[in-house]
């Protein structure tokens, strides 16, 4: 029936009805002088993106009759995009789950209720173009099937939402205008193959073109090379198939233009062109991604092809490229765009890869499917490697359970080989491609190895990749070495591995399963191994110190590149509000746990992209005996473009500069440089900034690359000031306290300080209170549930006792205090010390800690609340962004200012940010000149306008509404970071778990700006 529609997407034997065969992926030109040029200047090329007539179905079996005159389309959808994207059309809303079917699983049964889209539109066709050429129709993404209808007859289906699928129409086709249709499921059998963590969307959200092709003609084109061991010659040569017979002529040329081969051939059907030789070839790598230029002319057609010369091998258990032991310093990237959802335009992507050049990656996983084809071209220019991931996920079954119901299922081996070839058929000839992958989380089973049998008879010259094989050899390894029985042999499956690929092993595991392992005999490749979800990740250096130290240890890919979120609001596409999974009603959601990126949605970076620059940075800094060794850790490029300038600095401070110039040292090789330090006194640093003395896409001249600081005097001669005078007076309620032209009372009742005044200015409007609580970054997603099982966010401090005493010259209140929860035992005791000099309040803690707890504190510190006109900071510790214990690599030891507005980091869920990590001094300051100083050995600083609990409330951060009031934290210790959202958990060391703590710090009230705070610090009794 011409407009009937079957049920192909009911049945795993009919995945692609009139479709072409899968190919490498190129654009045949016209003229020799559009080669270089996008691919829309091809007059072979006709775009079909644009507005395209549309109507939404709640249902398939809502739709009788597709003919023109039965269906009226009078919407409109622009193509490409996701049509759940059009937000308040009622063509249902973008969900988000991560891996639990948004349908019930019943493989390969999809609901009957099943939502579809159809989209139409018509274009023009000349009666020349029809009489020369066939129309080759073009889609390069729809989720997740489609059926094609031309001018009223049915042309083909498809499935596999991120492969390309095309169809010859030539034949449905006349002069004039011609109506295409599109009908667009939400469901098929495949969608079983497509549970990735990411917001599931519909439509046609990739390109769709037309592609105008001589009537005998390449089809297909596979470059293959053959390199010299030593790299001194690359032979090339071109396996061709042909749908007819065909004269080639071909040429090879570098990239400054020379010709370096040319010749011609006959192929009729299959058949291979010796390109000729390449002596000393410039090898493509991320350093220096050279492409040399195949052209070929067949009839009316130029096909351009860029090839990079190199090769990638395992020798022993370390994987090489070029004859070097590259790193894979690596993201992991999904297609995402806040407003048109999978869909991303070319500038989007480009935008996205010149971040990840930026932050010195060179490696990309395209998690978890093929990514758009022109991908692969800028990484191909730019020089990124590419771990090129199949369309295929199917976790909502786990990823534990065995066997596996699809993957151990060879009725599905036919869907999954079709994926695998759609994938390395298409970007075989792309340099940047070192590894195939399987899919994600999918198990373990007969369809991987069938997989993994096809890429390697296919592609002898790359890895291929399959964490879910390497997870079950571990999962069999554990369980022989408890003494479970298993009829399991792990070296079954790591037989058909070339190497081992893992997510998150914590660096115990590491060191034991495979550092420490006598036996262990592969290279390790981490695809997933920090978390960088919300205020994360924490947790790089540990992994980066292994992977450098290591050469089997092959690198790793952060989780993962960027937020994924639905841009909403009256001003979405300029000032949107970002939601997540469960803000639209979608349901199973898994919340926000997709906003879990190093970017934000509108692509700003996060502080955790900027830890990665210094992790992956391409050099390593030395001091020892005065000077400053620089070790290259490059594979193939000098550093020359490379310039070093440093500063020396006392108590944050620029007391010299030095700019020494370019860094011309060769890979892996090092160079000392002599430094010299005026003699000063304090906190004394030495700040080294490697800058771009080259403009790149990503980067002008002077864009830092990397920085370090080396610490090299710590040592602060401080002399506290002799006690002034201290008057003492009490009432029923209170303890005054007055010194110089300050008054702190003291709340007998309370026992905490609660008020200071500084010459008749209100300097807080809230007790001073200890506090232990945080509000949970997305990394304590798991620790919170502990936090809040012991009703850390419910903590009330009362008084069991107060008292005055003296110290010397000195004046001590003494408030014994216990922090608990209604109907819980103290969480804390805590002993506090209010210590009067004169000058200022040293407030001195001894807290224990329950021993009973069964987890780390949050945090341990005291809240000062300050009116809303402390706005102003500045502090001598670590900025100038958020740093925490294990989240800090970015940061230096400095002198800093900010504001408490500024300060807050908006990430899209509000959890805890903006903190300083090793504070010694800082400084709270009013409009109106009235400040408070801080004094510590060390210390953590907040200073925000939202209090922990208060953030801990919201959900979103639009929904944020700021307090008046500035807040201020003092903290001995704030917890660590870590990735434990998805990662492993905190480790011990950034845990706050210290069952006794001692803690003292100074107030100091002051006139803002009439003292200078590093010289107070030195004067503070703490």
């Amino acid at each position: 029936m011409p407009f009937g529609i079957p049920d192909y997407h009911k049945d795993l034997g009919s995945l692609h009805i009139g479709c072409e065969r899968p190919h490498a992926y190129f654009i045949p030109h016209a003229e020799e002088s559009t080669l270089s040029l996008p691919r829309d200047h091809s007059k072979n090329f006709k775009s079909l993106s644009g507005a395209w007539s549309f109507r939404f179905y709640k249902s398939v079996t809502d739709i009788s009759d597709l003919s023109p005159s039965d269906v009226q389309l009078c919407e409109k959808l622009d193509v490409p995009m996701n049509w759940q994207y059009e937000l308040g059309r009622g063509y249902d809303v973008p969900h988000y789950t991560n891996h639990v079917f948004p349908f019930p699983s019943d493989p390969p049964h999809v609901p009957t209720v099943n939502p579809a889209g159809l989209y139409q539109r018509s274009f023009g066709v000349s009666a020349e173009m029809l009489r020369k050429k066939d129309a080759i129709l073009t889609f390069e993404g729809v989720d997740s099937c489609f059926y094609l209808f031309i001018n009223g007859s049915f042309a083909g289906y498809s499935q596999v939402s991120h492969g390309t699928s095309e169809f010859n129409v030539t034949s449905l086709l006349h002069e004039g205008k011609n109506d295409v249709r599109v009908l667009v499921l939400k469901w098929c059998d495949g969608s079983y193959l497509e549970d990735q963590d990411m917001y599931r969307a519909s439509g046609i959200f990739r390109e769709v073109f037309l592609l105008w092709r001589d009537r005998v003609r390449v089809e297909d084109i596979y470059v293959k090379q053959n390199i010299a061991e030593d790299f001194s010659l690359s032979e090339l040569s071109a396996e061709i198939r042909t749908n007819g017979l065909c004269t080639l002529k071909y040429a090879l040329s570098d990239m400054e233009g020379n010709v370096l081969e040319n010749g011609a051939g006959e192929i009729d059907g299959e058949g291979c062109l010796k390109i000729g030789k390449i002596n000393n070839p410039n090898l493509w790598s991320d350093e220096r991604p050279y492409l040399y230029s195949l052209t070929l002319w067949c009839g009316e057609e130029i096909i351009l092809l860029k090839v990079g010369v190199r090769k990638i091998e395992i020798r022993g258990r370390v994987i090489y490229i070029n004859g070097k032991k590259v790193k894979a310093k690596g993201v992991n990237r999904h297609d995402s765009h806040p407003v048109l959802g999978h869909a991303t335009p070319m500038e989007h992507i480009k935008r996205d890869i010149m971040i990840v050049k930026a932050a010195n990656c060179n490696f990309i996983r395209t998690s978890h499917y093929p990514n758009d084809p022109r991908f692969y071209e800028l990484c191909d220019e730019y020089g990124i490697y590419v771990c090129d991931e199949t369309d295929l996920e199917c976790h909502g079954f786990g990823v534990n359970t065995y066997p596996m119901p699809l993957t151990d299922d060879e009725t599905w081996s036919e869907a999954y080989l079709d994926r695998a070839e759609r994938m390395l058929e298409r970007d075989k000839n792309h340099p940047c491609v070192v590894m195939w992958s399987v899919g994600n989380e999918s198990g373990a089973g007969i369809n991987h190895k069938k997989m993994i049998e096809y890429f390697k008879e296919r592609d002898t010259s790359r890895l291929v990749h399959c964490e879910d094989e390497s997870r079950r050899a571990v999962n069999v390894t554990d369980q022989i070495a408890a003494g479970k029985p298993t009829s399991q042999d792990p070296v079954y499956y790591r037989s058909y591995l070339d190497f081992e690929s893992r997510m998150y092993p914590t660096i115990e595991e590491i060191n034991r399963r495979y550092v420490n392992n006598k036996s262990w005999n592969m290279p390790l490749f981490l695809c997933e191994y920090s978390h960088a979800m919300g205020n994360g990740p924490g947790d790089l250096k540990a992994y980066w110190d292994l992977i450098y130290k290591h050469d089997f240890f092959f690198g790793g890919c952060v989780w993962e590149m960027t937020d994924h979120s639905v841009a909403a609001g009256d001003n979405r596409y300029t000032s949107p509000i970002y939601l997540y999974g469960g803000d639209l009603g979608d349901v199973p959601n898994s919340k926000n746990f997709c906003v879990d990126g190093l970017v934000y949605p509108d692509r700003r970076l996060h502080s955790g992209m900027r830890e990665l620059q210094q992790v992956h940075k391409p050099y390593l800094a030395e001091l020892s005996d005065g000077f400053i060794k620089i070790t290259s850790r490059r594979n193939f490029e000098n550093l020359s473009d490379l310039s070093l300038c440093y500063t020396v600095e006392a108590d944050g401070r620029a007391v010299s500069l030095v700019a020494y110039g370019e860094l011309n040292i060769a890979p892996g090789r090092s160079k000392k440089i002599a430094v010299k330090y005026p003699d000063c006194e304090g906190i004394v640093t030495l700040n080294l900034s490697v800058r771009q003395n080259t403009a790149t896409p990503w980067g002008g001249v002077g864009f830092e690359v990397g920085s370090d600081q080396f610490i090299i005097s710590d040592k602060v001669s401080r002399t506290p000031e002799e006690a002034g005078d201290v008057i003492l007076t009490e009432s029923p309620r209170d303890y005054t306290v007055e010194f110089a032209e300050c008054e702190v009372k003291i709340g007998k009742t309370s026992g905490l300080i609660e008020a200071i005044t500084d010459n008749g200015k209100t300097m807080i409007c809230a007790p001073v209170t200890p506090i232990i609580w945080r509000a949970p970054t997305d990394n304590d997603r798991i620790i919170r549930q502990k936090w809040e099982a012991q009703h850390f966010d419910r903590i009330t401090v009362d008084c069991r006792g107060i008292g005055v005493s003296k110290e010397g010259d000195k004046t001590v209140v003494t408030a014994e205090l216990i922090m608990s929860a209604v109907g819980d035992r103290p969480a804390v005791r805590l002993t506090a010390y209010y210590v009067f000099d004169g000058h200022g309040v040293n407030v001195r803690a001894h807290a224990e800690v329950n021993k009973n707890l069964d987890c780390f504190l949050p945090r341990f510190g005291w809240r000062l609340t300050c009116p809303e006109d402390f706005e102003n900071y500045s502090y001598l510790g670590y900025g100038p962004y958020d740093s925490y214990e294990d989240k800090r690599l970015s940061c230096r030891l400095s002198y800093f200012k900010d504001t408490a507005t500024d300060s807050y980091e908006h990430y899209v869920k509000p959890q805890e940010n903006g903190a300083h990590f090793g504070c010694r001094t800082a400084e709270i300051s009013s409009v109106s000149g009235h400040s408070l100083l801080f004094g510590a050995d060390s210390f953590s600083l907040s200073v925000s306008h939202y209090e922990p609990h208060y953030l801990s409330s919201v959900l979103h951060d639009f929904e944020l509404v700021p307090q008046r009031e500035t807040t201020v934290i003092i903290d001995y210790r704030n917890s660590g970071i870590g990735s434990g959202s998805c990662g492993p958990q905190l480790v011990p060391e950034y845990q706050l778990a210290e069952k006794e703590i001692d803690f003292s710090f100074a107030i100091y009230p002051c006139r803002a700006g009439n003292v200078n705070a590093n010289e107070v610090y030195k004067k503070l009794n703490f």
